[in-house]
């Protein structure tokens, strides 16, 4: 099957089991935009901590409006889990493509050693999972849960339950990394783990600002019935939505193929001219041979070899 006109590509390999793990290759693709020429860029370099300051920017603007004893209602609501994990996940990134682009000792060991490291797994279920859940909180906030006559569209609400997924999304399409089928199981997670709180929260009797034992609607545990319907919807929602993410990823990775690939990446102190193609052998010994000075004992027994066969 040929999946965007690209290369051959076999469905039943991205349903491997393995495909659940990290494993990638390269491992640097963690730090590195798709679309950058160098190894190195400076341009997504700020674009990262753009995006997580702007995250940041977000759980500030979003705390502020409590005062007093409001706070711990803050932390009850799925909305700030997923504006929270946002700003970890981007200042995370941010963090690490600090450190590939400006410590030469961490970026040559991630190179020589062709594994991912565990923090760049960190980092990557972590975006899995902010990706898609702010996706479901944008779907569902603006087309279940919003009350013209009770909620206020204004710029906080706005920027907790739109702009999130918005800039999650745009996020996708820079980034290098894949997004595979399976690590649907990431925002599941995510997801099972506030399913878990709200349960616990409700049997300790806990109660929202306005005095509700329901933290959401959809989510009320006096009617569990209904409440286990909503997990399994959403469940369902994000397995789709990852599902789609996966071929906007392919999507990406087509294109940057088609018209991208033919230009080498190049190191960060290369200059253009020096990714001129030649061959391996003559851009040592020189076009004709033995005339290159950087000719040397060891290359002088290759050209012999190279002769001789």
């Amino acid at each position: 099957m040929r999946l965007f006109g690209g290369k051959r590509f076999k469905c039943v390999e991205e349903f491997r089991l393995a495909q659940c793990g990290f494993t990638h290759d390269p491992p640097e693709d963690l730090v590195r935009s798709q679309w950058q020429r160098r190894n190195k860029s400076w341009f997504y370099l700020i674009y990262r901590w753009i995006i997580a300051a702007l995250f940041i920017a977000a759980v500030v603007v979003s705390m502020s409006r409590l005062v007093g004893s409001d706070w711990g209602y803050y932390f009850i609501y799925l909305t700030n889990w997923g504006i929270i994990a946002c700003m970890v996940t981007t200042t995370m990134g941010a963090i690490l493509v600090t450190l590939w682009h400006f410590h030469p000792q961490f970026s040559a060991r991630v190179e020589s050693e062709g594994v991912v490291p565990t923090v760049f797994k960190i980092y990557w279920a972590l975006h899995n999972s902010t990706l898609v859940m702010s996706i479901i909180i944008t779907i569902i906030y603006w087309s279940i849960l919003f009350d013209a006559e009770i909620h206020v569209a204004d710029a906080v609400n706005v920027l907790t339950h739109a702009t999130n997924s918005v800039f999650m999304f745009i996020d996708i399409l820079i980034v290098a990394y894949p997004v595979r089928i399976y690590h649907a199981c990431h925002s599941l997670i995510f997801g099972l783990i506030y399913v878990i709180f709200s349960v616990i929260y409700f049997a300790a009797g806990g109660t929202t600002k306005a005095g509700t034992t329901y933290i959401y609607n959809v989510l009320n545990w006096n009617n569990p019935g209904s409440a286990m319907v909503t997990v399994v919807g959403v469940c369902v929602l994000g397995i789709l939505i990852n599902t789609i993410l996966y071929f906007i990823h392919l999507l990406r990775t087509w294109i940057h193929r088609r018209y991208f690939e033919r230009e080498e990446i190049l190191p960060t102190t290369s200059s253009p001219c020096s990714t001129i193609p030649g061959h391996g052998i003559s851009m040592v010994l020189g076009q004709f041979g033995q005339d290159n000075r950087a000719f040397t004992t060891s290359t002088e027994k290759l050209s012999y070899t190279a002769d001789k066969y």
